[in-house]
């Protein structure tokens, strides 16, 4: 499954170095992390819960950080959980004059008995660090940003996703930003490590890639002009589509009677039934509305016994969805 993620603008241009394995843990994390803001229900492989020290507590299986590898006894995921605990993520908020740095997970199991999942914690203020949109946000597809094998693709792609206009960075910044301080001395270096390894990356299946020009001092190379282009070839099409179902109104695949019914009964927000648009188109291709308010009635009478009425509403409607289609599709091929 493909999601777009939203990701802080300040995660975005913060100074850090990563593996390839510890971004997709991050993405990981942020995934999450966007799923509970927005009220979603979580697959059921997945958990996020509040932890104690103002922490909160991940579960992810281990197959959701790798992108096909052979990963024997988990070695990669151990070393990229290991060094993560040991790193800091660094902002320095100059507007506001205020210097952050805090370590990223803590904690961290591996559990063989559980489906092979890991669990471990993020500080609270860190989850804040991530989620913060006050300075802006990009968007990107996750499954295309989890599928890159350089950790310096996935920066450009985050700062270019979605990006209209051409931006420019200094190489001083660049390397700060991808923490190489220290290496490529000579600009023309950094340009044939970094950058254009990353631009042929993203040009193969990325929507999102650049073209380049330097910027010069004098004779001397001191920036870089990223012009961002757009390749729709790659694009996730049923993320498109879910863009424009989103923005379309409830009220165009939710009858106002289904709509009353669910808002009044168990209080879902527009934006939660506007969340599971596709699951409502779904059904209203496929029942009549008295239909489906009786199915709704019908669990009326469970829900009081479980402990959150709407994810069970949605899973319930889910199955009704899946069921729906099984008998379809069974009856097509008789």
């Amino acid at each position: 499954m493909n999601i777009e993620i939203i990701q802080s603008y300040i995660l975005t241009t913060a100074k850090y170095d990563f593996s390839v394995y510890e971004k997709r843990i991050l993405y990981r994390i942020i995934e999450l992390n966007q799923n509970l803001i927005e009220g979603k229900t979580l697959d059921n492989r997945y958990s996020l819960n509040k932890g104690q020290l103002e922490s909160l507590i991940y579960t992810i299986p281990i197959s959701a950080f790798l992108n096909g590898e052979d990963d024997k006894n988990h070695k990669r995921i151990k070393s990229a959980f290991e060094s993560l605990q040991k790193k800091i993520i660094s902002y320095d908020d100059k507007e506001n004059k205020i210097w952050h740095s805090a370590g990223i997970v803590f904690n961290v199991k591996m559990d063989y008995n559980r489906a092979e999942k890991i669990t471990f914690q993020v500080a609270d203020f860190i989850y804040q660090a991530l989620m913060d949109f006050s300075k802006g946000f990009k968007k990107y597809e996750l499954k295309t940003a989890m599928q890159f094998e350089s950790i310096y693709t996935m920066r450009f792609y985050e700062i270019l996703s979605n990006q209209k206009t051409p931006i420019n960075y200094t190489i001083v910044n660049l390397k700060q930003m991808f923490n190489l301080e220290g290496k490529y001395d000579r600009p023309t270096n950094f340009i044939q490590k970094v950058i254009a390894p990353a631009k042929k990356e993203l040009d193969k299946c990325s929507p999102y890639t650049f073209h380049f020009e330097t910027i010069k001092t004098g004779r001397k190379i001191t920036g870089v002009r990223f012009i961002p282009i757009h390749q729709p070839q790659f694009e996730d099409e049923a993320l498109k589509k879910q863009k424009a179902m989103s923005q379309m109104s409830n009220r165009w695949y939710i009858p106002k009677n289904i709509e009353d019914y669910l808002k009044y009964n168990y209080e879902f927000t527009d934006k939660e039934l506007k969340n599971n648009i596709g699951l409502f188109e779904t059904l209203y291709n496929q029942l009549h509305e008295e239909e489906l308010l009786d199915f709704l009635v019908e669990l009326k009478k469970l829900t009081s016994w479980v402990y959150n009425p709407k994810a069970y509403i949605i899973g319930a409607l889910k199955k009704k969805a899946e069921q729906l289609f099984e008998e379809k599709h069974f009856q097509g091929n008789k």
